[in-house]
Parts: C-alpha cells; sequence; structure tokens
C-alpha cells in the first residue's frame, strides 16, 4: 500500500488529484489533505505513517518548502504546481518529480510507477511482461520469420509512434519492439538512458545537437537519424540535471 498526504490550498485541484490516484492501478490510501503550510507543519509533526507526499508549492498561507524550515521530511514528493521556477528547490529534497498544473493522470502515473521503482523494494518483476530478465543483455527482435538480435548499449534511442515501440541503434538501424516504452522505462537500468518525454528515452550519446526551445524546454537533434525532437516541460528541470551528473 502506497500512503499518500496531499498537500494543496485548492479544494478543486486536491479533489481532482485524489479522484485520479483512486482510479490507478495500485494500492493507494490517502492519509490526509492539507491545504497551509501552519496545518501542514502542525500534522507532521507529529505523523510519519505515510509514503509519499503530493505537494503543491504556492499554499494559502505561503510557500511550501517554507515547512522544510520547521521540519526534517524525508519522505518522497511529487511536486504538483503552475510554476516552473521552482524545479532546482525541489530536487534539492527527495523530490521524485515535478508536474506542471494542469496535471495529467498518465503523468501522475508515471510518477507513482518512478516511485515505486525507486523507494518500494516489493515493485512487480515487469521483466517477466518483457520476456526479459535482469541478465540479459539484449532484445530479441522477430520480423516476419527473421531474428535479429540487439544488444542493450547499441540503442541510440527508444520512441513510440502510433502505438508502436520502435528502437533506433547507433548505426542507424530501425527494429519495431512488443513492449510498451512504460515497461522499457522501468526495465532500463542504465543511467545514460533518459526519459525526454511520452514518446522518447534516449541515450546521453544520442545527443547531437541541442538548443532553447522556449524558457524552459529544450530542443535536442538525434544521432544517428538527425531526428528534431523536445523535451516535455515536466522533464526539463530533471533533464538539465541528468546532463550534468
Amino acid at each position: 500500500m502506497i500512503r499518500i498526504i496531499i498537500i494543496e490550498d485548492e479544494a478543486a485541484a486536491a479533489e481532482r488529484l485524489e479522484k485520479m490516484l483512486m482510479t490507478m492501478p495500485f494500492d493507494i490510501k490517502i492519509i490526509k489533505i492539507l491545504d497551509s503550510v501552519s496545518d501542514s507543519v502542525a500534522f507532521l509533526s507529529t505523523e510519519d505513517n505515510f509514503d509519499l507526499l503530493l505537494m503543491d508549492i504556492h499554499l494559502s498561507d505561503g510557500n511550501s518548502f517554507d515547512i522544510f524550515k520547521f521540519l526534517t521530511i524525508r519522505k518522497p514528493i511529487i511536486f504538483t504546481t503552475a510554476y516552473d521556477e521552482y524545479a532546482l528547490d525541489a530536487f534539492k529534497l527527495y523530490a521524485v518529480d515535478y508536474l506542471l498544473k494542469p496535471i495529467k493522470k498518465d503523468l501522475l502515473e508515471m510518477s507513482i510507477k518512478k516511485y515505486q521503482q525507486i523507494f518500494n523494494p516489493k515493485l512487480p518483476d515487469y521483466s517477466k511482461l518483457t520476456n526479459a530478465t535482469p541478465s540479459q543483455k539484449r532484445w530479441m527482435i522477430k520480423i516476419g520469420h527473421q531474428i535479429r538480435i540487439v544488444d542493450y548499449h547499441d540503442v541510440s534511442y527508444y520512441f513510440t509512434k502510433e502505438k508502436i515501440t520502435y528502437l533506433i541503434t547507433f548505426e542507424g538501424k530501425k527494429y519495431p519492439l512488443d513492449v510498451p516504452l512504460e515497461q522499457i522505462e522501468l526495465h532500463i537500468k542504465d543511467n545514460n538512458y533518459f526519459r525526454i518525454n511520452r514518446q522518447y528515452i534516449i541515450h546521453f550519446q544520442s545527443i547531437g545537437h541541442m538548443s532553447t526551445h522556449t524558457k524552459s524546454r529544450v530542443r535536442i537533434m538525434l544521432k544517428p537519424t538527425d531526428e528534431e525532437v523536445v523535451v516535455s516541460t515536466e522533464r526539463s528541470p530533471i533533464f538539465k540535471k541528468w546532463l550534468i551528473k
């Protein structure tokens, strides 16, 4: 069970978060919904029986970062906010993800899966779903009657298009996979790969050229195909930190 506390000063937003969480394929219990810095400090100073915080940043009586001036909280946090300028401050804490409002259910569900992957040792064995085991290092790809073997470290990037998943090798070869991108993301153990948006997981060495797309987003030209992709708004802050790790 994932025991969650929601800190959100907008009643409608808090209710929407709760409804989304309750329809997800997880065993979730909402412990408490708090709407202010003062109430959060009062409750969290005596309550430690929870697993995850969903936290807005602008609350009715101040900034949620003020909570950490009074308390030391060593619990994972998914930030849910309308502002992108606090992302770096958020990831100085135990941030799992930084989602921008309006919160989309599929992105929130991905954040919960990410929380499970990092903090929950009792994860489902997704390797069974991909016909792979943690010791395997290659994809076996069937194309008609032919079989191709691709080493994991030869993959430049993965992407999905029209509900089909593909991989592109560093040599520019393209192969279809019968595995959803979400399962690939959970299965990959190599920190050189990063999911930049809903459609793409890229290797660090696949980055050929980068430029500013908007104030907070990054445009990338991928090698070896020269395909241009854009890092999503909610992933951009984490992507920038990943680049310099």
